[in-house]
């Protein structure tokens, strides 16, 4: 009778000792005892049992398919070593049997009488059983690891695992956010949050920081679309089982409301927009803006080569202008941009009155406020005691998986809305002077706040003080143009001292602010 031996450890660390030699050195010894000619030994080193998916079992199998009739015994040192489920352990069986190989056993009496078959039956049942009781074990260790605040997987980029797999040691403390590619994530969610930008601009902003560098692949929109969802970055851990959240122990990268945000934007309901629809460029800022004088047509902005450089130029592309393609070198066209902002930078005594007027008209809207803040933090209060009836539904098994998934996310729908509802009630609870300051520094001169705002933000502030353009002649500068309502009461305001009088009529006019 000629056979085979196949041996397994379940470890790397099973490997390094003496298991399977020993395995092999007791199969040697049966086989020697029973007269199996040794035909070939499998080794499988470090591979779960869990499954029949083993690379060297699979090859033992082709084996025996390849060698039908020649070979007609199959040696394990116990079951255990050959499946850890009933069903995978029968079905390999079957196989066997159909190449006409028997099942033998080095350490139990298995055999194809009655009581070996039934004890061979109780022994697979068992190795399922043990797996089935360290499968359970272990998932109620990972459940209490989470609502414990403890993520004890992998954590998410920009962060450092506090323990080591290779090195078999458990999480104990939280993770730790990565010097090197945290401070990339958390500057991708603050771009994000402003609203100029799609993901895949982000993953390109993220590689050219050196993302892909640390993580040795490209950044692409689909990471930084699972980033965007990921509440891991804002201190919140989702028991995978229960559903339920828990907050981390580790610290967050953005913070819980800065989250939300993020949210409101990815589902299309924040403030994003394309740069395309921007219409903007960081190298030209007044396109769109500056309006050709001739024929009141929007100015764009392009690069010119020439011999030995490039030089930026704005010019008109109305079909039918006189002033078709001539270039406006950009150095002179911004310089009169921001000689035109300081011309109509408000007064300091208009400053003083407008802080004023906003100032009674803030107080007289705080009492409001404050009953509505107190109305949203009550309905707040409600919803989450709703969320935790739930949960606790869930738990009791009152609620099916589906019907717990959906539940929640209406009830997170909910408290989403309610707490942004509760942040703009909660307005008057902001520092009203170090507001009205910061606005101040901007309106006594225009022309150094344009200079000072981020590129993407350039395009706003000029519509803000020229809301329709502003005409532009070569050689002249910037002509007359609708100005904001701020700026066209500062104007007024010049002609007639008492222009800021009392009145409904002007709370569009600092709404802004």
């Amino acid at each position: 009778m000629r056979g085979i031996i196949y041996i397994r450890v379940s470890s790397d660390e099973q490997v390094k000792g003496t298991s399977l030699e020993s395995q092999e050195e007791h199969c040697r010894a049966y086989c020697q005892k029973k007269g199996i000619e040794v035909a070939a030994v499998f080794r499988d080193e470090g591979e779960s049992a869990k499954t029949t998916n083993r690379t060297e079992f699979l090859r033992a199998l082709e084996f025996l398919r390849k060698n039908k009739g020649k070979v007609q015994a199959f040696v394990v040192l116990r079951l255990d070593r050959f499946a850890r489920n009933t069903e995978d352990h029968f079905s390999v069986r079957k196989i066997l049997t159909d190449y006409g190989v028997t099942l033998h056993s080095v350490t139990e009496p298995i055999g194809s009488n009655p009581a070996e078959k039934f004890i061979e039956v109780v022994l697979a049942g068992a190795a399922q059983f043990d797996n089935d009781i360290r499968k359970l074990r272990c998932t109620d260790g990972l459940i209490r690891k989470v609502d414990q605040g403890f993520w004890p997987w992998k954590p998410a980029v920009g962060y450092v695992s506090s323990g080591s797999k290779r090195r078999g040691e458990r999480k104990n403390t939280p993770d730790t956010i990565d010097p090197d590619t945290g401070p990339l994530i958390r500057r991708a969610f603050k771009e994000y949050l402003t609203g100029l930008y799609t993901q895949k601009a982000i993953a390109k902003m993220l590689d050219d920081w050196g993302l892909g560098r640390y993580r040795k692949t490209k950044t692409n929109a689909q990471f930084v679309d699972r980033m965007l969802q990921n509440q891991y970055y804002a201190g919140i851990l989702i028991n995978p089982w229960t559903g339920k959240e828990v907050q981390g122990k580790h610290a967050p990268l953005i913070t819980a409301d800065e989250f939300r945000q993020v949210q409101l934007i990815h589902q299309g309901r924040g403030y994003n927009q394309s740069p395309k629809r921007l219409r903007q460029h960081p190298d030209f800022p007044l396109r769109s803006t500056a309006r050709c004088a001739e024929c009141g047509g929007p100015l764009t902005g392009a690069w010119s080569t020439g011999r030995k450089e490039r030089y930026p130029y704005y010019r008109c592309y109305t079909k039918g202008c006189s002033l078709i393609h001539v270039g406006l070198p950009r150095k002179d066209v911004q310089a009169d941009f921001a000689s035109k902002l300081k011309a109509v930078s408000p007064k300091q005594e208009f400053i003083e009155r407008l802080k004023k007027k906003i100032i009674t008209v803030w107080e007289a809207k705080h009492q409001a406020y404050g009953l509505e803040a107190e109305s949203y933090k009550r309905q707040l209060a409600t919803l989450e005691e709703r969320k935790q009836r739930i949960y606790d539904m869930r738990e009791e098994g009152s609620y099916s998986k589906e019907e717990f998934t959906a539940r929640k996310q209406q009830i997170d729908n909910e408290i989403t809305a309610v707490k942004i509802s509760m942040s703009e009630a909660n307005i008057q609870k902001h520092d009203l002077a170090g507001a009205l300051s910061f606005g101040e520094q901007f309106l006594v001169d225009l022309s150094l706040g344009w200079r000072s705002v981020p590129d993407p933000l350039k395009f706003q502030f000029q519509k803000l003080v020229f809301p329709d353009g502003v005409p532009y002649q070569r050689g002249q500068g910037f002509g007359t143009a609708k100005l904001g309502l701020i700026f066209e009461l500062s104007k007024a305001s010049e002609r007639r001292e008492k222009i800021l009088v009392a009145g409904a009529g002007l709370e569009p006019a600092i709404s802004w602010l």
